[in-house]
């Protein structure tokens, strides 16, 4: 039925204050972010608001000669040429900076090509996704996603986490990097370098 049999923790939440993990902490997923972004596309054109052959110049304004090919489904499948990053991940660049630095990008190889890993690509998806539903990145997912699956305590900010609720991120080395929270955000979530990409 509806009633919770088992609710687990294991590990750390933050190893220095001496917090376990419960079944409440909440982790950021990081580039497994990629897969909601790739379904808000696909609900768009569910929606019949885009397909995804569309080419990236039919939703976005300025894209330049060399980038027109690019499609929606290129994108996706980390095919389109553009670079994996262009700068960190928590730098204050808004949608149009970003945008205009991945337009004039150098890409890797030409659109259809070959595949490169593209986080840049990711966050140009979330750019169309804003584009086409007239609705910031996470509360469209939030409202076509993320509530009709019960999911009510995934996004970015919307959800309105205590930031001891959230679990410090650690690396191989076992070294803390705080929390999603601790790092620089814009007040709807992570800036253009992440958005879409990671740190859900």
């Amino acid at each position: 039925g509806d009633d919770m049999v088992v609710c687990r923790g294991w590990g750390d939440s933050d190893r220095d204050r001496g917090v376990d993990a419960n079944c409440d902490t909440v982790y950021d997923i990081m580039s497994m972010t990629k897969q909601f972004t790739a379904a808000a596309i696909l609900k768009l054109q569910m929606q019949g608001r885009l397909d995804v052959t569309d080419p990236i110049g039919q939703h976005l304004r300025g894209v330049p000669d060399d980038k027109q090919p690019i499609t929606i489904r290129q994108l996706l499948t980390h095919t389109s040429g553009l670079p994996d990053s262009l700068g960190d991940d928590y730098e204050p660049v808004s949608r149009s900076q970003f945008l205009a630095a991945a337009f004039a990008a150098d890409l890797l190889a030409a659109p259809g090509e070959e595949y490169h890993y593209s986080n840049v690509g990711y966050s140009v998806l979330a750019a169309i996704v804003e584009q086409v539903s007239g609705e910031d990145y996470e509360t469209y997912l939030a409202s076509n996603l993320f509530r009709p699956a019960g999911m009510t305590r995934t996004g970015y900010v919307l959800p309105d986490w205590h930031n001891s609720e959230v679990a410090v991120e650690y690396d191989a080395a076992g070294n803390p990097h705080g929390t999603p929270l601790d790092h620089p955000w814009a007040e709807d979530g992570p800036y253009w370098n992440l958005r879409g990409n990671g740190g859900m």
